[in-house]
């Protein structure tokens, strides 16, 4: 796959698939958010049709019970109660049950009281079904259980001081004793009047109630909380008796109402209600702005709506089977519509059938319309992001392009650079590399050339050094040199001189590279020139002094050390210019270091040099070595040292010179480790016999 596809892909799976997932939540989200607002709002109406029940339960008991009170007369004894109250009824029915009697079928009056003769009234029934029209609105109602009403008294004349006293800012007395005295007096009326003569008695406590301020709001308040007591009770007591009147009106569709006077059942009345009118009623005050369908079902799982289009809606949906059967939960939705149930203190159950498929269907239809929008708006970002993708293409291909060449070697490619962005910025990344790669590559080649030149140098160099034993009478010699990565000044040789005597040299040019390997060479050629010509040492080296000196810049030099052994007299006569003190070791196992005794040569030319001089006896061993080989590092930077040196010399004092320099470059490999050598460590060692000396003056030995 191309990465223009890839970043096509890409963009529309990180763009559709997201706006998919929030669209399909937030349709999700908003339908149940749609749906639990239906179902509280289905659930508060419910409950509406519960309260408006009680409310109409209430008003028929106690429309019910004003039957007895009803118009004719306005006063009345207990006595006459059972001989004049089914005469009246009749007269003030339709007063007296107002709109509640479009709602019973029969009412049923029963007085209990004893009639004059001794005997009890039969009750009279009045069938109200069909026969009572509506009457006109009822009069405010009265509290449930109110005593006969008293006219309120009249207000109170207040006598007053003249106006005078006021005007002089003097206090205005109301004289409250005489006020009282003249309400009680109107208010007692004719003797013999029982009503009028408690309103009386009511004045007469009232006004012996008014005493101090202090007193009086000590008593208000004592008086207060029994009162609030009893009318807590009262209320409670109320409340139980019109659930229980509620429930028995639902279950039997009948309404008792006990009639009490001055503290007795005088009689009751009962009446008999037609559900369906009064469940109708109810429902039909419903709310019905979205369309919700109100019903009830009762004790008998009877469905009881306000329209009969109602009942086919609920039939429809499969809410009279499931009432029927008893099944119909509390809340019951799906994609058409919410049912929402409440049970009643009575026993109905209340609720509303709310169509909701118009509703979701407008949320599913904002949800697409939403997603339809967003895919327009990437689709107009795919429109854009195609020409874009093609030029961020263009660019990586020519990128590649180049790079191809650059694999295929050749390293003069470059890539325009076009524009300023992040494949500007590689386009001129990908030239500084070639460019870079193009000078290391001449780089390289000149390194190669230089170590092939370098590696020729070195195998001259090994060239020109010895490479097998020397064995000249009782003499026997062999040298070593461990090489570094480059070529160096080291350099040492061994060679019989026409008398016969045999030629040491050991040397080291300063620096390191080319030009000390071309000095250590020249040099070494000089010698070897000159030391069978020359007897006397100090002027060779006095001549050598001078010819470094002015052939080769300043600052370079020579540490040399050269001698001459008389393997017939065992004499070693030597000049070390500059050089480490080389060592003689003793047959007895003790050591002595040949030192210097001049300047290196080139150094400061002119200085002059003085032959030494050693004896050697038998089995006495000479080592020859440069610094190379005690300034020797390991890893952490430690050197081999000389006093390391001497002491595996004392210890290796009897070896032959091939095992005394294995061992030695043994031990010096493994103390430099992994560390690299930076310069080369030089040995060659000579070791007398014992015995004559033989007749051979010269007998080299292979290895």
């Amino acid at each position: 796959m191309s990465l223009r596809s890839k970043l096509i892909t890409a963009f529309l799976l990180m763009a559709v698939v997201p706006l998919a997932l929030v669209t399909v939540a937030s349709y999700r989200t908003s339908v149940r958010a749609f749906r639990h607002a239906v179902e509280a709002e289905a659930a508060s109406l419910a409950g509406d049709m519960g309260q408006r029940m009680e409310v109409v339960t209430s008003e028929i008991g106690r429309r019910v019970e004003r039957v007895w009170d009803a118009p004719g007369s306005d006063e009345w004894s207990i006595a006459q109660a059972s001989e004049h109250v089914a005469a009246r009824i009749p007269e003030g029915l339709a007063e007296a049950l107002g709109e509640t009697a479009l709602l019973l079928e029969r009412v049923e009056v029963v007085p209990v009281a004893p009639a004059a003769n001794g005997t009890t009234r039969e009750h009279r029934s009045f069938i109200l079904k069909g026969h009572v029209p509506p009457p006109p609105p009822p009069p405010a109602p009265e509290p449930e259980h109110a005593a006969p009403a008293v006219p309120p008294p009249p207000p109170p004349k207040v006598a007053v001081v003249a106006a005078p006293a006021a005007s002089r800012g003097e206090a205005v007395v109301v004289d409250l004793t005489g006020v009282m005295e003249e309400l009680k007096r109107e208010i007692a009326g004719p003797a013999g009047d029982p009503q009028r003569a408690a309103a009386a008695a009511w004045v007469d406590v009232v006004g012996r109630q008014v005493v101090t301020g202090l007193e009086l709001g000590r008593r208000s308040a004592a008086a207060g909380l029994r009162l609030g007591a009893e009318e807590l009770a009262r209320q409670a007591e109320r409340h139980q008796w019109t659930v229980e009147r509620k429930r028995a009106l639902m279950q039997r569709g009948e309404i008792d109402v006990p009639v009490e006077r001055e503290g007795r059942v005088v009689g009751k009345v009962n009446a008999r209600v037609d559900l369906e009118r009064m469940l109708g009623t109810v429902l039909a005050l419903s709310r019905r702005e979205a369309g919700e369908v109100p019903f009830a079902i009762d004790a008998q799982r009877r469905v009881h709506t306000a329209r009969d289009s109602d009942r086919a809606t609920l039939e429809n949906i499969g809410v009279m089977s499931d009432a029927k059967a008893g099944s119909l939960p509390e809340v019951r939705s799906d994609d058409d519509w919410i049912v929402v149930t409440r049970a009643d203190s009575s026993g109905v159950v209340f609720g509303l059938a709310r169509p909701v498929a118009d509703s979701l269907g407008e949320i599913r239809r904002t949800s697409v319309r939403n997603l339809g929008f967003g895919l327009a708006l990437i689709g107009l970002a795919l429109i854009g992001i195609i020409p874009v993708s093609r030029g961020m293409t263009r660019n990586l291909s020519v990128l590649t392009d180049g790079a191809n060449q650059l694999a295929r070697g050749d390293l003069s490619v470059r890539v325009p650079v076009k524009s300023s962005d992040e494949f500007g910025h590689l386009a001129r990344s990908f030239n500084q590399m070639a460019a870079g790669l193009e000078s290391h590559q001449k780089l390289v080649v000149e390194q190669e050339r230089l170590h092939r030149e370098l590696e020729l140098c070195r195998r001259i160099q090994t060239e020109m050094l010895p490479r097998t034993r020397l064995r000249l009478g009782l003499a026997e010699i062999k040298g070593i040199s461990i090489p570094a990565r480059e070529v160096g000044g080291d350099f040492f040789n061994y060679f019989v001189l026409p008398d016969g005597s045999l030629a040491l040299v050991v040397g080291d040019v300063s620096g390191k590279g080319v030009s000390a390997a071309l000095l250590m060479a020249n040099i070494q050629a000089t010698l070897r020139a000159r030391m069978p010509l020359e007897n006397d040492l100090a002027r060779l080296v006095e001549t050598i002094d001078h010819e470094v000196d002015e052939n080769t810049p300043g600052g370079v030099f020579v540490t040399l050390f050269v001698g001459i052994l008389d393997t017939e007299r065992r004499v070693l006569r030597y000049i070390n210019a500059g050089h480490n003190p080389q060592f003689v070791l003793r047959a007895s196992g003790s050591i002595e270091r040949l030192s210097s005794a001049g300047l290196p040569v080139g150094l400061y030319p002119g200085q002059g040099y003085a032959e030494s001089e050693v004896a050697l006896g038998d089995a006495d061993l000479l080592f020859f070595y440069t610094d190379g080989m005690v300034e020797t590092e390991n890893e952490r930077g430690d050197m081999f040292s000389i006093d390391r040196l001497e002491a595996l010399l004392v210890a290796e004092h009897q070896a032959g010179v091939d095992d005394l320099l294995d061992r030695l470059e043994r031990v010096v490999r493994e103390f430099r480790g992994t560390a690299e050598p930076f310069d080369d460590a030089t040995m060659m060692a000579l070791r007398l016999d014992r015995g004559p000396a033989l007749s051979s003056p010269q007998v080299p030995l292979e290895p």
